[in-house]
């Protein structure tokens, strides 16, 4: 549609250069145009501001008139001409046309939509207020869109207004103008994102200190924070506020902050974008078929295709898994507070990344707490994305694993449920240690090492259904085994600890059981060996035909430091390994550090093992400290390979990676998992599989539990811990408890 009064848009000056061309000058750009024709009608459009028809008039002895209009459909669609006046200044037009805007529908939307506002908090209004008028938006309770001000976004009055904009289904926006950390967003839009309840869910898991003041003070809210702000940086973010709602209510569809927050710092002035997940599971906005769903029979998909092999198999490339999932990094709405790099000596080979606070351990007591803080999550491998992408992975993992309230399960004691399995049956503590768990704990400080009370088998409690792939059916395990931080009267006296073994993140729920498995597996095999102080044959890497071995063999000579690889394997028949490295460095500790891998895939089982033992290489090369358990400092400090000569290899037997392990099932993520339970089965053992997959987060996530298989703490009840040795050809007769190796694995 031709417009009636054009005029040269304001983000435009135009210069006449010659007679035939004028130069279009913007703000960062400029434009010549050399057309005699188009620039007549254009000089006259900016210095004489005429309408269509005076433009017609003046210029028909010149310009046949349907040119003339041609010319300014041209200059219209080009952006150099726009149609009619606004009340707006030439300064003000022109930078709303430089973001974008159609300045006479933006003059409309002004005149017809308003907004409403409140503040909550030690918040003075007025400066905002003073911003809207200066910009031209009105305040009137009859409007489109709300605004409240807070100086925290955890404010608990934010309760009862989300509740009410979600019935009146109108959006609001919050802002948090003081502080050192600007807050603008979210625009919270009912059906379309989260709710602020969503939002506080998130703000509440990154303020783990706020549970434990509640549960100390016995108080509905958290320490109060002090009162920062200065009026120079709370100006910055009342006018960024303003802009961003004159956004909002020119086009609410396509605003950057529907759904998410900006957060500035001012010391720097950097911006970071944070998005509001929705969470289905959400108890103001979520769906209630969600929340009560029941678990479902676990039918393995037969997919075949493999995508991904660096690391285990992956129906999907890491760049393609992160990309999908790193929107939950986010010390603010996310689950994953930061990724960040600790490998710091510049090699190409080794990559390390953590992912923040381990969220599984959460405690309302000060001893966990201080423990639980300290705990991490992270990631490691091949490549920096690789490590990047798993940390990612564990760190959801962990988040997966915790007890959100609404996982489905039933009451009853093990008594009286016929598919009850006893929680020992997976933990493994002997009746020694039951015996003596007082004394026990007493010297620990991990929670890996504490002994839980026993089990009382006619206690009505909480169960959980856990779906048996061996076969086909669903069995039951107590809840407060199955989930980290299950709620419990004392967290000194629990009938199990968090424990993570088993869990795996993955593209689809194969893949995560896959994962899950080799876990058990290797810590299986691990234990064996470790507490039993078995030598094993060593792997010869020369012969592995691997160029990243081969160049982590050169750097870790580079380093004055030893690298040997296990075989570890045990009647399971997955390929397990450990990657052993000591100091060379004369008169000096050996400072002894081991890493462990397992796979179907016997060359993915060496990497793995290697690539783990890279993940503790800083804590020895100087660079980061990560650990401050005193039982791995000591062993740092102490130990030798001499006094742990199980740590050396087998006199006489070398295995060949290229010709020892023969092909166990055709490399795919289906018939890998159908070995995997086999396997298992062949040992008279079931394979159970717990769904973790949260809602909010959409990774698949399982728990796998396969009875009788041994973790690598020190749990040392009858089983395999004794029985497979002898049944190996390893030992002629199975150790006596108190032989075991006293020292428990601390990695």
């Amino acid at each position: 549609m031709l417009v009636k009064k054009p005029r040269l848009r304001s983000s435009f000056r135009l210069e006449r250069i010659n007679k035939e061309s004028v130069l279009l000058v913007s703000e960062n750009t400029s434009v010549m145009l050399s057309n005699a024709s188009h620039t007549t009608v254009l000089e006259e459009i900016a210095n004489n501001k005429l309408t269509i028809d005076e433009l017609l008039l003046k210029l028909m002895d010149r310009i046949p008139a349907h040119l003339i209009f041609q010319i300014i459909n041209e200059l219209e669609k080009k952006g150099y001409i726009t149609d009619g006046e606004t009340s707006f200044s030439d300064a003000q037009n022109a930078y709303w046309e430089t973001l974008g805007f159609n300045t006479k529908r933006l003059e409309n939307i002004f005149y017809e939509k308003k907004i409403s506002l409140q503040s909550i908090g030690e918040i003075d209004p007025s400066e905002f207020l003073n911003a809207c008028e200066e910009s031209g938006i009105q305040i009137d309770q009859k409007s489109s869109l709300h605004i409240v001000l807070t100086d925290d976004y955890n404010h608990k009055e934010l309760n009862q207004i989300n509740k009410k904009f979600r019935e009146s289904k109108k959006p609001w926006l919050l802002v948090k103008p003081h502080g050192t950390e600007l807050l603008i967003g979210p625009f919270f839009v009912s059906g379309k994102t989260g709710c602020w309840e969503c939002l506080k869910h998130r703000l509440d898991l990154n303020q783990p200190e706020k549970s434990f003041y509640q549960s100390l003070k016995k108080k509905e809210d958290g320490p109060r924070r002090p009162t920062i702000g200065h009026p120079s940086s709370t100006n910055i973010a009342l006018n960024i506020a303003v802009l961003e709602i004159i956004k909002f209510l020119y086009s609410e569809s396509d605003h950057r902050l529907v759904g998410k927050i900006l957060q500035m710092t001012t010391q720097s002035m950097k911006t970071t974008f944070h998005t509001l997940v929705k969470r289905p599971q959400c108890k103001v906005c979520g769906n209630e078929k969600i929340i009560k769903k029941k678990p479902t029979a676990i039918h393995l998909k037969k997919d075949t295709s493999i995508n991904n092999k660096l690391g285990g198999y992956r129906l999907h490339s890491h760049e393609t898994t992160f990309e999908k999932y790193k929107h939950h990094v986010s010390n603010l709405t996310g689950i994953i507070p930061s990724l960040k790099a600790y490998q710091k000596d510049g090699t190409t080979l080794i990559h390390n990344y953590s992912s923040g606070r381990n969220l599984a351990l959460q405690s309302t007591s000060l001893f966990w707490l201080n423990q639980h803080m300290r705990s991490g999550n992270g990631g490691k491998g091949k490549t920096a994305l690789q490590a990047k992408t798993g940390a990612l992975c564990e760190a959801i993992e962990r988040y997966s694993l915790m007890y959100h309230g609404q996982n489905y399960r039933i009451k009853s004691s093990l008594s009286e449920l016929k598919e009850g399995i006893h929680p020992n049956s997976c933990m493994n503590f002997s009746k020694k240690q039951y015996e003596q768990r007082e004394e026990i704990n007493a010297k620990n400080t991990k929670f890996y090492a504490m002994t839980p009370i026993p089990f009382d088998e006619e206690e009505e409690m909480d169960w959980t259904p856990i779906y048996s792939i061996t076969n086909n059916s669903f069995k039951y395990l107590p809840s407060c085994y199955c989930y980290a931080q299950y709620p419990a009267r004392d967290e000194l006296r629990l009938y199990a600890y968090p424990d993570s073994n088993g869990s795996a993140a993955g593209n689809t729920l194969e893949e995560a059981i896959l994962q899950g498995f080799l876990e058990l597996v290797e810590r299986d095999a691990v234990a064996i060996w470790w507490y039993n102080r078995i030598k094993r044959p060593m792997v010869d890497l020369k012969k592995a035909n691997n160029p990243y071995i081969t160049s982590i063999l050169e750097y870790y000579r580079s380093i004055n430091r030893s690298l040997t690889v296990l075989d570890i394997t045990t009647d399971m028949g997955i390929p397990v390994f450990v990657a052993i490295s000591h100091s060379l460095e004369p008169k000096q500790p050996d400072k002894i550090l081991y890493g462990f891998g397992a796979h179907l895939d016997a060359n993915i089982a060496l990497e793995r093992s290697i690539i783990e033992l890279n993940q503790l290489l800083p804590i020895v090369t100087g660079e980061i400290i990560l650990t401050k358990d005193p039982v791995f400092v000591d062993w740092l400090n102490h130990a030798t390979l001499e006094e742990n000569d199980f740590m050396l290899p087998l006199e006489n037997e070398v295995k060949n990676i290229a010709t020892d392990y023969p092909k166990l099932c055709e490399p795919n993520l289906y018939d890998s998992v159908q070995f995997c339970v086999n396997a298992a089965k062949r040992n008279q053992m079931e394979t159970l599989v717990l769904d973790l997959t949260q809602p909010d987060i959409e990774m698949p996530v399982v728990k796998v539990m396969v009875p009788g298989l041994r973790h690598f703490w020190k749990r040392t009840a009858p089983g395999r811990l004794y029985d497979v040795p002898v049944k190996m050809g390893w030992l002629n007769e199975p150790l006596k408890e108190e032989e075991l190796n006293p020292i428990g694995i601390f990695v």
